[in-house]
């Protein structure tokens, strides 16, 4: 027979007698609380839900203010899970009779999960495309748009990259078609005034007027055509030189009209038609050899002209001679009109003047000396009458008419010029 000692024998009531039923914790329903990782989301009841809770049941309000709910612990092997009821009877109970959640001391709310409530999730963001960086080494240490040092490489996008590239290949040239019409204009404009007043510089005639003249349209010309460096980078100093060179280029335009138009006004004096005694001024210029220029030779022809039409009245030729002269201007002047078929009795020598007052100083000398008559018309160029003018008038003569003759187109703007830094010179320092 076997032996039946061994064999594990059934547990009998007394044994669990003296013992107290074990509850199981309280659990919601799994339609209320979701365990995602570490966070409880917990399904808010309503309020029929609230009032079929059973009065021994917990139960897991959700927390509006997001403050994370105690939750209960779980039960480690060998260890005894304590009394529901124990616990329960500690809680202060509510009116109702459904215990009050105690809330959550401070000093523990950074170790206990959070509550959230469950909603819609959140939808997933794109990721923004964003240009690949890339390593540009620029040339251009002084550009404001990025702070440079030396030679040390910066990061930028494609697209600034480009726009640098672009504005380096134009920061000297630019393309015809990304240049302004207006700018077109300019520079074609100025450029061919440039080389008219660089004109008389291939016929070996060189001064102040035509250094001037040429400098002033190449400024312009040159101003048009790299524009677009001055209005890059456009700074607050540099508004103001670029406003101050306009307005002393405008009130040197407005200088030059006034002046001009009193030029040609000066130069429009005719000779009266019942004016029949009068005396031929004829004022020199240089001389090659025993040959006049061309601009003391289209005075000549002017005083010819005004001889051979006029047989009774009288000529004065003035001029002496130059440093780089052979013969007095007086001598070349009466030695062309003569050859010309002009009577050497109707015309006066002065040789001893070496500027425009000297000229009507000594005229004024020499008419007196030979009593001519003091109605004088003074034979120049146009440009040249004013300043001619001024002297004849302190000089002493009262009836000064003109009778000027038109100078080369080529020769205009040069001696124009230069005209006027003489009217100034006189002007100011009365010389």
């Amino acid at each position: 027979m076997q032996n039946d000692t061994n064999r594990a024998k059934p547990p009998t009531e007394s044994r669990f007698r003296n013992r107290q039923p074990q509850e199981a914790p309280p659990r919601s329903d799994p339609r209320q609380a979701v365990r995602q990782g570490r966070t409880d989301v917990v399904v808010p009841q309503s309020s029929s839900e609230r009032r079929n809770t059973a009065p021994g049941e917990r139960q897991i309000a959700p927390d509006w203010n997001m403050n994370p709910v105690r939750r209960p612990p779980e039960q480690r092997p060998g260890q005894r899970q304590p009394d529901s009821t124990a616990r329960q009877s500690r809680r202060p109970a509510e009116p109702n009779g459904v215990p009050r959640r105690i809330p959550a001391s401070p000093s523990h709310q950074n170790e206990r999960p959070r509550q959230v409530v469950v909603g819609k999730p959140r939808s997933e963001k794109v990721p923004e495309h964003k240009p690949e960086p890339v390593i540009v080494d620029s040339p251009n240490i002084d550009s404001p748009r990025s702070q440079r040092s030396g030679s040390k490489q910066i990061v930028e996008t494609k697209e600034t990259a480009e726009k640098e590239e672009k504005d380096e290949r134009k920061f000297y040239f630019q393309r015809p078609k990304d240049i302004s019409t207006l700018r077109k204009m300019l520079i074609l404009l100025f450029g061919l005034l440039f080389l008219w007043c660089l004109a008389p510089a291939f016929f070996h005639i060189m001064g102040i007027g035509v250094i001037s003249s040429s400098a002033v349209m190449l400024g312009i010309c040159l101003t048009a055509m790299f524009w677009h460096l001055i209005d890059r980078n456009w700074t607050f100093k540099k508004a103001a030189a670029v406003s101050l060179a306009a307005i002393v280029f405008t009130v040197c335009v407005a200088a030059f009209s006034i002046v001009s138009g009193i030029m040609l006004k000066a130069s429009l004096t005719a000779v009266p038609g019942d004016c029949q005694n009068y005396t031929l001024v004829v004022l020199g210029c240089k001389a090659h050899g025993d040959q006049p220029s061309w601009m003391l030779s289209d005075r000549l022809k002017k005083a010819y002209s005004v001889l051979s039409q006029n047989p009774n009245i009288k000529c004065v030729v003035t001029g002496g001679q130059g440093d780089d002269e052979q013969y007095t201007e007086g001598y070349v002047m009466k030695k062309y009109l003569v050859e010309k078929g002009i009577s050497p009795d109707r015309i006066y020598v002065e040789e001893l003047s070496g500027n425009t007052e000297e000229n009507l100083l000594y005229t004024k000398s020499l008419i007196k000396l030979n009593g001519l008559s003091e109605n004088i018309v003074i034979v120049t160029d146009r440009f040249h009458e004013l300043r001619a003018r001024i002297w004849a008038e302190k000089s002493g003569f009262k009836n000064i008419y003109s009778g000027c003759c038109e100078t080369r187109i080529y020769l205009v703007t040069g001696y124009w010029f230069r005209e006027m830094f003489g009217l100034a010179r006189l002007y100011v320092f009365g010389v």
